[in-house]
């Protein structure tokens, strides 16, 4: 819990504290990360007449890593994810009434190191992770995003106990139902490439297996995994598109219009671009100053459709300055569901009025 709570403190302030830059693509995307993996406590018991007990094992920290394919729908993205963790036994101890076994014979004991009564014992467990995930990411218009997800899948397990004193050297594979938490965050160092940092939960079912004639149920395998790697958006968006009709020449303006998903500050492929003709246009021209305004459709409060109005328009301006536009041209407003470009009913979710315009004059 707390390297999930730093995880969660780190990703809001870098947020706070980030200046506003490039915005996320949207599409098939393939990531992967490399990090630490530290593997809880299990408890091992034993259905055997030589013991009456059980042990619990601890490891030590050991690397870990993931690689994964999916698509970004917006605020939702959802992937397919292979991992990799193994982790060496560091110690066991053991809590038993009478032990009678491996030549010996040893009074009850509570909690006593296997190493202090003479045993050595070494050995692994690794987990290779298939898993289906799905992430919302909370956009508040930066180059941080920070998320959460969740995930199902199967986890191929592999242990290996070794204990040289006593002659064992088993080895048992078998899969286990897994399942996953996740919180991180991204920072997008261009629209299309980003670095992750995050933390994962990682937990599977109890298993059972067979040492010679001993039965063995060991607890639900559980991991605290943290992750650093770098995700790569495949951008297939179309061609430049062509911008919104002129108003009247004697006006001196030129206009656009860059639209938006839901309740999003995101821009789309198609949305750059357009902020990419008007960059192109503010570049060719004479231009002295360019509006960009935000708009939002009427579902929501007022309240918070004027801040979600503010946000595109600053992704828009972020655009304009990436793709070569003086920043001190642009002026940024929002007005919110005020001016609707296709009139509605309160509540209504138009997607014409999910828009930013770019006036240049």
């Amino acid at each position: 819990m707390k390297i999930l709570t730093l995880c969660a403190a780190g990703s809001l302030a870098l947020l706070l504290a980030a200046p506003g830059m490039a915005q996320q693509a949207t599409g098939i995307y393939l990531g992967a990360g490399a990090g630490v993996n530290l593997r809880q406590d299990q408890r091992w018991k034993f259905d055997d007449p030589r013991v009456d007990g059980h042990v619990d094992v601890s490891f030590d920290a050991a690397p870990a890593g993931n690689i994964y394919l999916g698509y970004d729908f917006g605020a939702i993205r959802a992937d397919i994810e292979g991992s990799i963790r193994q982790n060496d036994i560091s110690d066991v101890r053991a809590s038993w009434g009478t032990f009678r076994g491996f030549g010996i014979v040893a009074p009850g004991l509570n909690d006593i190191g296997i190493s202090d009564i003479g045993i050595k014992v070494k050995g692994h467990e690794r987990t290779i992770g298939l898993m289906a995930n799905v992430y919302y990411d909370f956009e508040f218009g930066s180059s941080f995003v920070p998320y959460i997800g969740g995930g199902v899948g199967v986890g191929f397990n592999n242990w290996k106990v070794k204990v040289p004193d006593a002659g064992i050297d088993e080895e048992y594979n078998s899969p286990l139902f897994a399942y996953q938490g996740i919180a991180g965050v991204s920072y997008y160092i261009t629209p299309t490439l980003a670095a992750n940092l995050e933390y994962r939960y990682f937990g599977e079912t109890d298993a059972d297996f067979t040492f010679g004639s001993t039965k063995v149920n060991i607890g639900a395998p559980a991991n605290h995994t943290v992750l650093a790697g770098l995700k790569y958006v495949f951008d297939f968006g179309p061609a430049a598109a062509e911008p919104a009709p002129e108003t009247p020449a004697d006006t001196g303006q030129r206009s656009y219009l860059v639209f938006f998903d839901f309740d999003s500050s995101r821009l789309t492929p198609e949305a750059r671009s357009i902020v990419a003709s008007a960059a192109t246009d503010a570049l060719r021209g004479e231009s002295t100053r360019i509006d960009v305004t935000g708009h939002t459709d009427r579902s929501g409060t007022d309240a918070y459709n004027q801040a979600l109005s503010v946000r595109r328009a600053e992704a828009v301006r972020r655009e304009l300055v990436s793709d070569g536009v003086a920043d001190n041209l642009i002026i940024v407003r929002g007005v919110g569901e005020s001016d609707p470009l296709v009139p509605t009913a309160d509540g209504v979710r138009e997607p014409q009025n999910r828009r930013v315009e770019i006036v240049m004059n």
